[in-house]
């Protein structure tokens, strides 16, 4: 799995630090719309209802 992860799952690695430090900034500054348009659009992870049902117990 750590082959497969390091080989074939990661596509791509970003330096985001610039992009944390603008974002602690603001949220310091209390500007958080702003921040909070820096931020990555979050996508619901698809999972099927079985694996759901299973999680929930």
């Amino acid at each position: 799995a750590v082959r497969r992860y390091a080989d074939e799952w990661t596509v791509s690695i970003r330096d985001v630090t610039p992009l944390a430090h603008e974002i602690h900034a603001l949220v310091n500054g209390g500007d958080l719309d702003p921040a909070t348009r820096l931020l990555p659009q979050e996508r619901p992870y698809p999972i099927g209802d079985e694996l759901l049902a299973h999680l929930r117990g």
